[in-house]
């Protein structure tokens, strides 16, 4: 198990995290979620020992590795940057052996051959890292970061450099791989789609702050506050005019909201009556826009939509249900 414990990190005035909790277990996934700069990569480098002033603590197991007064070097992490960190002169078998420098020469040459195998990059073996996919660059990288058998994987932005298809492959093999070898994972993105596909837990850092750490299903259908509603999902605001036609109300630390997903058009008349400003094909779905003609506040509304065949004199109206409006905090 991996346990932050009141991590708090400054870079010579600068507050850049404070106060950060949160644990992993082992064959759990948890990803820390946040704008690019909000000091998800220093939390991963101080679990890697690469980071070593900050205040609070960090354990592993029962042993605390690293606090102001304790620096533990051997933490049987792996760890997997964003750009691979591979070495450019050494080939695909050089670079993963290169973690194995305290094994004997035989048992490096078996333990190399075991993790090319692994990761089927055999054929590979003896190419240069410029000759590889990047697909191909990141299993030599993740075969590297498992040679030692760690306990612990940390994964800076894996999926980056990918094609959106390589994308999906590579992450479900990861994910497979990290719960056939139980081992504690924490993977640092700004991306939520990727973060809710592949995550036990997730933990959202806003503003030097933890916002919310919990259950990827549970933080998506019951966030916190608004930034972690918006971050996560495409949503509507509602204006008070709105949400009490649904017998709801908020106080001023509240905000009404509603999935883009949730709310539809229809032809049966209610009090929500629509007036059509604009449409965009998107692919598999249609992006318009309506506006709210009887509202004056908030009063444009974003959908998605399968097909856009509107007729010029038919009236269209809102379609939501009050259980899929959420209340939020600001």
């Amino acid at each position: 198990m991996v346990s932050v414990n009141n991590f708090s990190i400054s870079f010579n005035e600068t507050k850049i995290l404070e106060n950060i909790n949160f644990e992993v277990f082992p064959g759990e996934i948890v990803t820390l979620l946040g704008k690019s700069g909000c000091g998800k990569t220093t939390i991963l480098r101080a679990i890697a020992g690469l980071q070593k002033e900050h205040q609070g603590s960090i354990c592993i197991g029962d042993a605390c590795v690293s606090s102001e007064d304790v620096f533990e070097q051997n933490r049987e992490v792996g760890y997997i940057f964003q750009d691979y960190a591979l070495f450019p002169h050494l080939n695909v078998e050089e670079n993963i052996a290169f973690a194995l420098d305290k094994l004997s020469r035989k048992d490096k040459e078996k333990r190399v051959n075991e993790l090319l195998t692994q990761f089927d990059i055999l054929s590979h073996r003896e190419k240069q890292i410029h000759q590889l996919s990047g697909g191909q660059q990141q299993r030599v990288a993740i075969a590297r970061a498992m040679a030692n058998n760690p306990k612990i994987l940390l994964l800076d932005e894996p999926f980056a450099n990918l094609d959106s298809q390589l994308r999906y492959k590579t992450k479900m093999w990861l994910k497979n791989l990290i719960k056939k070898f139980n081992l504690s994972a924490i993977l640092v993105t700004h991306d939520k789609k990727e973060a809710l596909s592949i995550s036990d837990k997730i933990g959202i850092i806003e503003d030097k702050k933890l916002l919310q750490f919990a259950d990827a299903k549970d933080i998506y259908h019951n966030p916190e506050n608004f930034y972690i509603a918006n971050f996560l999902s495409d949503i509507n605001v509602l204006s008070n005019e709105v949400i009490e036609k649904f017998d709801l109300q908020i106080n001023d630390n509240q905000i009404a909201t509603a999935l883009i997903e949730k709310c539809n058009i229809t032809t049966n008349k209610n009090e929500f009556e629509l007036e059509i400003i604009d449409e965009s094909f998107c692919g598999e779905y249609y992006e318009v826009v309506v506006k709210l003609i009887a509202y004056t506040s908030n009063n444009t509304i974003m959908l998605k939509l399968k097909t856009t065949d509107f007729k010029e004199n038919q009236k269209y109206y809102l379609a939501l249900e009050k259980e899929d409006i959420k209340i939020v905090l600001r």
